[in-house]
């Protein structure tokens, strides 16, 4: 990586843009970076940290300040530009800060944002790669391999923090250390294996817990069944021992239970045997006594049996007769209800009036003519009102359409009357538009014209107003050229005087270089015998000469500034007057405010025609579209006047016979609901007389059918017959009782002559002895207590099992689960001790980390890596060594020693003096570089900066820190050194030169005195 070009504007110190071109600089390998205090030499390294990487390095990025200078003029953006190379290829890139900046228009300032510019060299030309902060950061970062915090290391080395470094303790050192290798990964490593000791450590912590909870449910699954000394001997064994101990016990147990189980099993099956024989018996005696009970009471019911069947013969012969008496019973409703339809449909017919107009008749009743008659009169009116029915709504449209027609012509009336209205207002103001263009022409206004004249007079007001500006200031600087001349000349006389002085006593300043055995500088004598007794006077008048000397060249440089500084402002001053800015400011002031007030009117006249123009032109259709909306309602008007003649004509046929066949009806509709009104009683009448008649007839026939039924029958008349006839119900009820007897006979018989009711008898007869139901109660008793203890021997010997199988599962699930335990316990020794040595303990002889491990392994590099370098500077003398020795109860890893290697000792960094000090540590920022330069992937530096320190040295260690600087051009390697040691001045002839002024500093590059540019 190498700096070809910077150019810095309006940045930290700098106010003006200056330009370094590092070639030139750099051509003899080593310049020095030179100026006074607060100059400016570390905001050179600011700008081309900010211009790499966007930002400023060490505590000024933290400190928010803003990074323009507040030497520049107002408006001067500033801005850092380098060029370099690296990797093959050449780049640009240019950035911005963020600052405030003036606001284009009024006063006040606004924010204006950071901008970035990378650019690329290629054969065709600079290409430009990227304009965003981030994306050109991360570029350059790529390209260089570096980070901010490894740059600084490696390019820009700075004496004071590597002094730092070397004096560090361990925890310091690897802040520092971490951030140039980026050893997070390793970090991540130990927190990584940290966690998953700590997991495995969790899953052995549960799977623990499970077997116990195994073992503690092998104890509970057995517990019920244990003796107390079992019980304590099991809460002392663990593992497979205590399972093979509670598996015994409880097979032992099984074993017995089983056999009580068994005894009791037998015993309640006796007692169970004897109890059923002799309930049988009881019940069989039971039964017998039942059934001779039923016998007895079947044959006291016997009568009442005969009785029920005769009743039932006579239903079934007054069945014959019922549908004869049915048809009578039903033909003389038939008739009933027919004589009561016509009573009620009279009343109907005669509550109409219409049948009774049509009628003519009172209330004398009609008879089947006359209705027949009446209802024809009734269809003949219905028929013609039908007919009639589809002109009642065609009149209602026609007079609809007729309404809406007549309000169509008058709204087309009124429209023709408006449009030729809105017609004549729009030919009167197209009239008063053609006057006010042609006034407003007249005018004759051009705004571009107007507009360049207002420009041109602001111009002229600002140009005056610099020139006032820049009169005063010409003649502010031309007083101080003419101060600064006569503090030259009174320099200039002081010098003289003081060289006179020296010159006056020569003798006595030969006389002081004179040396015993030397030859003398004017006769060439090796012996003095009479030197000047001036002597001593001599030597302090050389030195006051060079003092005056060196006054008189500040006091000449302050005045060839000035009369510079004159020179321009008089040459500004010149153009300022050629552009006009000698004329007046207030005629200036009015022609500004004269051809502002111009513009203005040429611009409110350009809007106004245009605005007519506008106008004109909607107006012109406005009276085109009038114009066609009377003609088309004139069309529309005469067309509706036809039409509605024609309407009301029809309407007026439509209106007569509608009235007629309404017949004083309000409507058709009314006309005909009351016709079919009267249609229905009429209709109805009808139908009722006819019903009437045919009803009496069924009844006369019915009549005469039952009565000749009857007297063929065994019944003496009607009422007999009816009497013998029974109800559906009570001939279900009195086949149900005569079944119900007939079947309670046959039952009880057949029970009599069973087997278990024969054996009672037999047994009766024989006298055998029947248990009582206390006997059998005391029984039931023997049994059931027998039954209770042999379910409850099974119950135990049942739990002794289900607490066996419960074991063995458990036993079974311990064993798989001590399988799974297994390899969870060798993971969590082995992640917890391989934890333990990474953080620095367990095994670890050397408490380190292990990313500790890593960096000391870093740190032993640079630390060879300084070694070449600081044994050149001290003569071989000093080498640095890393050591991993712990101190005190710290951890060990990332100690520093020197070596000296003369007496073969070592000792802490600390006890070097100043000047060993800053070998060392320059020896070890220049190692630090080599290393990281090389882990960052061997990328060439061909342009380092090394940053004070040197005035701690004496000549000879000065000497040899100059060769091993010497050394570091090799390859064409660019070394830039910060120092105020005047020594350096005189090795190094080539220079940076930083002055600072009042109005901000400046650089100047140049050789053994002579400015390069």
């Amino acid at each position: 990586m190498r700096i070809h070009r910077l150019e810095i504007q309006a940045f930290g110190p700098f106010a003006g843009r200056e330009n370094v071109d590092f070639d030139q600089l750099g051509s003899q390998g080593l310049f020095l970076l030179n100026g006074s205090t607060g100059a400016g030499k570390t905001s050179v390294l600011d700008a081309i940290c900010y211009a790499l990487y966007g930002r400023v390095p060490g505590a000024r990025q933290s400190t928010g300040i803003a990074l323009r200078s507040h030497h520049a003029l107002e408006g001067v953006a500033p801005e850092v530009l380098c060029e370099f190379s690296a990797g093959g290829r050449h780049l640009e890139v240019r950035r911005s800060p963020e600052w405030m900046r003036p606001v284009k228009r009024g006063s006040g300032t606004t924010r204006e944002q950071a901008k970035t510019q990378l650019r690329e060299k290629t054969p065709t030309g600079w290409e430009v790669k990227s304009t965003r902060n981030d994306e050109a950061a991360v570029e350059i970062q790529d390209l260089l391999g570096m980070n901010m915090a490894q740059f600084t290391k490696v390019v820009l080395l700075a004496q004071g923090e590597f002094a730092a470094f070397l004096r560090a303790t361990a925890e310091e050192r690897q802040i520092l250390l971490q951030k140039l290798f980026g050893t997070d990964i390793y970090k991540d490593v130990e927190q990584r294996l940290a966690a998953d000791a700590k997991v495995a450590h969790g899953l052995l912590a549960a799977g623990l817990a499970e077997l116990k909870a195994s073992e503690q449910l092998g104890r509970s699954h057995a517990a019920a069944h244990l003796d107390q000394a079992a019980e304590s001997l099991a809460e002392e064994l663990q593992g497979v021992e205590l399972f093979d101990h509670l598996r015994s016990i409880l097979t032992d147990r099984v074993r017995g239970a089983r056999s009580s189980a068994e005894e009791s099993q037998r015993r309640a099956g006796d007692l169970t045997a004897g109890l059923q024989q002799s309930q049988v018996r009881s019940e069989r005696h039971q039964a017998l006594a039942a059934a001779l009970a039923e016998q007895q009471r079947l044959a006291e019911l016997g009568p009442q049996a005969r009785q029920w069947r005769t009743e039932q013969e006579q239903h079934h012969q007054a069945q014959v007769l019922a549908p004869v008496l049915a048809a009578a019973a039903k033909a003389a409703g038939g008739a009933r209800l027919a004589d009561t339809a016509v009573e009620r449909q009279m009343l109907e017919l005669l509550d109409n009036g219409l049948v009774a107009e049509l009628a003519q008749s009172g209330a004398a009743p009609l008879g089947e003519p006359e209705l027949e008659q009446l209802d024809r009169t009734l269809l003949t009116h219905l028929a013609t009102v039908n007919a009639a029915l589809p002109n009642e709504p065609r009149h209602a449209g026609l007079v609809q359409e007729l309404t809406h027609k007549r309000q169509l012509l008058d709204q087309a009336q009124q429209l023709a009357t408006e449009q030729e209205e809105v017609a004549r207002a729009a030919a009167a103001r197209l009239e008063r538009i053609h006057l006010e263009q042609a006034e407003i022409r007249l005018g004759g206004h051009n705004v571009d014209a107007a507009l360049q004249q207002a420009e041109q007079a602001r111009e002229l007001l600002a140009t005056i107003a610099q020139h006032q500006q820049q009169h005063a200031l010409v003649e502010q600087l031309a007083q101080e050229e003419k101060l600064a001349w006569e503090e030259c000349l009174s320099a200039k006389q002081q010098w003289l005087e003081a060289f006179d002085r020296r010159l006056g006593q020569a003798a006595g300043e030969l006389a002081g270089a004179l040396v015993d055995g030397e030859p003398c500088l004017v006769c060439g004598s090796t012996t003095h015998p009479a030197p000047s007794p001036l002597a001593g006077a001599g030597a302090d008048l050389v030195r006051a000469e060079k003092a005056a000397k060196k006054v008189l060249e500040g006091a000449e440089a302050a005045a060839t500034e000035a009369r510079t500084a004159l020179a321009e402002a008089k040459n500004l001053l010149t153009v300022l007057a050629g552009r006009g800015g000698g004329e007046p400011l207030e005629r200036a002031h009015a022609a500004v405010e004269l051809h502002e007030r111009a513009l203005a009117q040429a611009i409110e006249s350009v809007a106004a025609l245009a605005k007519l123009a506008a106008e004109e032109e909607q107006l012109l259709g406005t009276a085109a579209d009038s114009r066609k909306e009377v003609l088309a309602a004139v069309a529309q008007a005469a067309a509706l006047e036809a039409g509605n003649v024609a309407l009301a004509a029809e309407i007026a046929g439509l209106e007569t016979g509608l009235a007629q066949a309404r017949s004083g009806f309000p409507s058709l509709a009314g006309r005909r609901e009351a016709l079919l009104d009267a249609q229905r009683p009429v209709a109805g009448l009808l139908r009722a007389l006819r019903r009437q008649t045919e009803a009496q007839r069924v009844q006369d026939e019915a009549q005469e059918a039952l009565h000749a039924a009857v007297a063929q029958s065994p019944f003496a008349d009607v009422d007999a017959v009816q009497e013998a006839l029974l109800t559906a119900a009570q001939v279900e009820a009195l086949e149900g009782r005569l079944q119900e007897h007939a079947h309670a006979v046959a039952v009880n018989a057949d029970r009599l002559q069973g087997a278990e009711l024969v054996a009672a008898q037999a047994e009766a007869a024989a006298h055998v002895q029947v248990p009582t139901a206390q006997e059998l109660e005391s029984l039931r008793e023997e049994v059931h207590q027998a039954v209770a203890e042999a379910r409850a021997q099974e119950l135990g010997w049942e739990l002794l099992r289900s607490a066996a199988a419960q074991l063995a599962a458990a036993e079974a699930a311990f064993l798989k689960l001590e399988e799974t335990v297994a390899p969870l316990r060798a993971r969590s020794q082995l992640l917890g001790a391989l934890a333990e040595a990474v953080r620095g303990g367990g095994d670890n002889k050397l408490k380190m980390t292990l990313s500790s491990y890593v960096l000391a392994a870093r740190l032993e590099q640079v630390a060879d890596a300084a070694s070449l370098r600081l044994a050149t500077m001290s003569d071989a003398r000093y080498t640095l060594r890393h050591s991993d020795a712990k101190s005190g109860n710290k951890k060990s890893g990332l100690g520093l020693e020197v070596v000296d290697e003369w007496t073969g000792a070592s000792r802490d960094t600390a006890t070097l003096s100043g000047g060993e000090s800053f070998m060392a540590s320059l020896s070890l920022a220049l190692g630090l570089s080599d290393v990281v330069q090389h882990e960052s992937g061997g990328l060439d530096i061909e342009t380092l900066f090394v940053d004070e320190g040197f005035g701690s040295l004496d000549e000879q260690s000065l000497e040899q820190v100059m060769d091993a600087l010497e050394g570091l051009r090799d390859g064409g390697r660019m070394v830039g050194l910060v120092s105020h040691v005047a020594e350096m001045k005189q090795r190094i002839p080539v220079h940076l030169q930083v002055h600072k002024g009042r109005n901000g500093s400046t650089l100047e590059l140049s050789v053994a005195g002579a400015a390069l540019a």
